[in-house]
């Protein structure tokens, strides 16, 4: 089905021009409706377009702009495809027309423009290019004031024409931003009445009041001034997290604390200004109903070196980083150097640790088998302070640093030659476990009774009358698995639990160093696996789920002695 296009053509004193315009109009097959406009001319425009055929006429009785005889036009059509002509073409010929609604009809460009073989105006120079770079840099027209174009009619029937001069950049700016594929077409030379200076003030004035108005309705103002200020200060919180981060891993006198508000600091205001931008752009997109593609190629083009700054923000932040791993019990963040623990799960311990590097240092003095290490490498390793670790076949006790040493982990020399580790190696944290890895812990875990006893004829006072230590041999993996919370209790009371991993296999408990009970247990097991007496104690041992994982797997070899004892 061939496609219809209609002329609407606003005249104004255009007596001289207007019947040449309308003739060559009448040879472009595709055009069935021509529609005159005069807009309050005082000539006799009128009286020579009422004598043509096949015209549509329509008057104003005042001059009204060109805007205005243009949505006068607008009205009558009837065709899909609206063509604009200027009234005062007196050489235009055929084939300059058919070259503008060409690409619409051959369904390449919702909107054609032209531009002729001549030097751009005053008004395109001195004032359209300047601003159209300011507000809108991904226009790239030669000539974006040109009168001629030709559009698709339902694009125009969802926009404002402007009144004015300003119809014409007003119709190119609302297509761009509602993303109207946009064609400009060389048309060659034309022949333009010329403007007086008074003229062409008037329409600088107009083009300008057009310009400025599309920019304060599509954002562009807003980007420069609130928008604008809203993603400085976004950069600036960025920064400032950045700067927390950066001192909390490298800068030795900030500390966990200066650098935990810092980051706070930071993330309040992002998130503030996150908000506001993410506000006025919606503000943007639903008073303009902008395609979101629009919105955001808009966005690029005002603001491509802010957003490369953030980009490069959050670079350096995803490098401080280095690492992040997430287990169901805690978040690990860690740079090249500390490593930054957050614990997801209710514990005892430090919900969020700072962790290494650990640079390896000899044992003290008359102490062959004391390794010292800080708190947060225990964590790493999920033991604790008077507990045993198995080297070899060698045993040592875990104790604290001395002298704030937090940061050096003291081995004597016996059990670094076995893990192969030299004097002043940094270890970092994520690499602690794998150092470790296969090496057996014994839990200690010592829980006393306290009641009043006699003492002194009748006085009493509070004293230990049963003293419980309970033994939980594990070994360390270097990969966490899902657990068991093991729960221990005497008498009734719970003395001891510890969270590890199971596997099928047998497992041994014994009491007061005695086996008394071997296990079948696995991954699946749950609920009361021990219940009995033992020289009128009650002994229960229980398993719950955790729903958190392991790195530490009880040892259920039998070889290897009992995973379990209990000694009162």
């Amino acid at each position: 089905m061939d496609k219809k296009v209609s002329v609407v053509i606003p005249a104004f004193n255009e007596e001289k021009s207007i019947i040449h315009v309308i003739n060559t109009v009448k040879k472009v097959k595709s055009i069935t409706e021509i529609i005159v406009v005069d807009d309050g001319s005082t000539d006799n425009t009128y009286n020579l377009v009422s004598d043509c055929d096949d015209v549509i006429l329509l008057k104003h009785l005042t001059n009204k702009g060109k805007g205005s005889a243009m949505k006068t036009g607008l009205k009558k059509v009837t065709n899909d495809i609206v063509l604009f002509l200027d009234a005062d073409l007196s050489e235009i010929n055929q084939y300059q027309i058919e070259s503008i609604i060409q690409p619409i009809l051959d369904g390449e460009a919702d909107i054609t423009k032209t531009k002729f073989k001549r030097e751009a105006g005053r008004v395109t120079e001195l004032t359209a290019k300047p601003l159209l770079q300011f507000f809108f840099p991904e226009l790239n027209f030669d000539q974006p004031l040109s009168g001629q174009f030709a559009s698709i009619k339902s694009f125009l029937d969802h926009i404002d024409l402007e009144h004015d001069y300003g119809v014409d950049i007003g119709i190119v700016l609302d297509a761009d931003a509602r993303g109207m594929r946009i064609q400009e077409v060389d048309i060659g030379n034309i022949v333009h009445e010329m403007s007086t200076l008074k003229e062409l003030n008037i329409m600088a004035n107009e083009v300008v009041r057009t310009i400025v108005d599309r920019a304060i309705s599509y954002g562009r103002l807003t980007m420069v001034d609130d928008l604008g200020n809203a993603i400085r200060m976004e950069i600036m919180g960025l920064s400032i997290i950045t700067f927390g981060i950066f001192g909390l891993f490298f800068i030795k006198y900030m500390g966990p604390l200066v650098s935990a508000i810092t980051i706070l600091i930071g993330l309040v205001i992002s998130i503030y200004y996150l908000y506001k931008i993410i506000k006025m752009s919606v503000k943007v997109y639903n008073q303009t109903k902008i395609p979101t593609k629009q919105i955001i190629k808009s966005f690029i083009h005002m603001h491509f070196p802010v957003v490369i700054s953030i980009i490069i923000i959050l670079a350096i932040v995803a490098s401080l980083l280095g690492s992040v791993s997430i287990s169901s019990n805690e978040i690990s963040l860690e740079p090249t150097t500390k490593n930054l623990v957050i614990s997801t799960v209710s514990q005892p311990r430090s919900t969020v640790d700072v962790r290494g590097p650990y640079t390896i240092e000899s044992a003290l003095e008359n102490e062959p088998h004391l390794l010292r290490l800080s708190n947060s490498a225990l964590n790493t390793l999920n033991a604790q302070y008077g507990d045993y670790i198995y080297i070899g076949e060698s045993r040592y006790q875990l104790e604290q640093v001395v002298n704030n040493e937090n940061d050096i982990i003291r081995i004597p020399e016996s059990a670094r030659t076995e893990l192969n580790l030299k004097l002043d190696q940094v270890i970092r944290d994520s690499d602690l476990r794998s150092v470790f890895e296969k090496c057996y812990i014994t839990h200690n875990i010592h829980k006393d009774e306290i009641a009043n006893i006699e003492a002194d004829g009748n006085e009493t006072k509070l004293g230990v009358i049963n003293k419980t230590t309970v033994n939980i041999f594990s070994q360390i993996l270097t990969d966490s698995h899902p657990s068991k919370k093991l729960n221990v209790y005497v008498n009734d009371t719970k003395v001891a639990q510890s969270v590890g991993i199971i596997e099928n296999g047998t497992y041994v408990i014994a009491i007061n160093n005695e086996t008394v009970k071997n296990l079948r247990l696995n991954d699946s097991s749950i609920g009361l696996v021990y219940n009995s007496t033992y020289q009128s104690t009650s002994v229960k041992v229980i398993f719950e789920e955790t729903g958190v994982n392991s790195t530490n797997l009880f040892v259920r070899d039998p070889s290897l002695n009992h995973f379990l004892n209990i000694n009162f």
